[in-house]
């Protein structure tokens, strides 16, 4: 079986509390180190991220500063500084953190599965107590069932540049690409344990009001006309 090469691309938007953490993970990843990357694209920060991504430049991660602020902005500009040698390209949150053994169960889960094109995977928070559980169980019961791209994107190399992510949303952008991406490949969800989420919004806004807001931000998505979406934000907690 071959090792796939992977490239990372992590939006960082005022990062400065966590970038680090996921960083110094995405470093000890247990894969050959010259068949992976990380590309950090920081974008309209007004705190210490760009110069805390610095500090973990290598040969095999690269930080980079954005023209302009947005994630998908970032997301799309990250593509670009990509390795010519990519197989998959993997769009993550900041603040997610890869745990060790993810990408040898990635490679060996596309070995079995030559048919898929982009997906996702198990995204837990990184809370044990019930409501984190049962959060993170009705998170991952939902992207698997309507097919959507949220927290993490895995997509194959020849559908990059087929697709792209709208800059003009900062809301429902993730949803709208996987639809795009559908009409040329088959979505994949990947069962594991080695990929967590932070819990900080939850922590924050409490566990029954995220779960309405949400809801709401689920229900605008799906139902109202894109030119309504494109004057929706989705609110920035650090």
């Amino acid at each position: 079986m071959q090792n796939r090469f992977f490239s990372f691309v992590v939006p960082a938007h005022n990062e400065e509390l966590i970038i680090e953490d996921t960083l110094h993970r995405l470093e000890e990843i247990d894969y050959p180190k010259e068949r992976y990357e990380v590309i950090v694209v920081e974008n309209g920060s007004t705190d210490a991220t760009y110069e805390k991504a610095k500090r973990h430049e290598s040969d095999n991660l690269k930080v980079y500063a954005a023209p302009q602020k947005g994630v998908s902005r970032a997301r799309n500009f990250g593509l670009t500084k990509c390795s010519p040698n990519l197989d998959w390209c993997i769009f993550m949150d900041a603040d997610v953190f890869i745990h060790h053994g993810f990408l040898t169960e990635l490679n060996a889960y596309l070995e079995a599965h030559p048919d898929v094109g982009y997906g996702t995977t198990t995204v837990n928070l990184n809370n044990t107590t019930f409501a984190g559980k049962f959060w993170s169980r009705f998170n991952n019961f939902f992207y698997r069932l309507f097919k959507v791209l949220f927290t993490i994107h895995i997509v194959r190399k020849d559908l990059l540049s087929k697709v792209s992510y709208d800059e003009n949303l900062v809301s429902g952008e993730d949803i709208k690409y996987g639809r795009m991406l559908s009409k040329y490949a088959k979505f994949f969800f990947m069962k594991t344990d080695k990929v967590r989420s932070s819990d900080r919004r939850f922590r924050k806004k409490g566990y029954l009001n995220m779960f309405f807001i949400n809801l709401y931000h689920g229900i605008t998505i799906f139902v109202l006309p894109e030119h309504v979406l494109k004057e929706i934000d989705w609110e920035v907690i650090r």
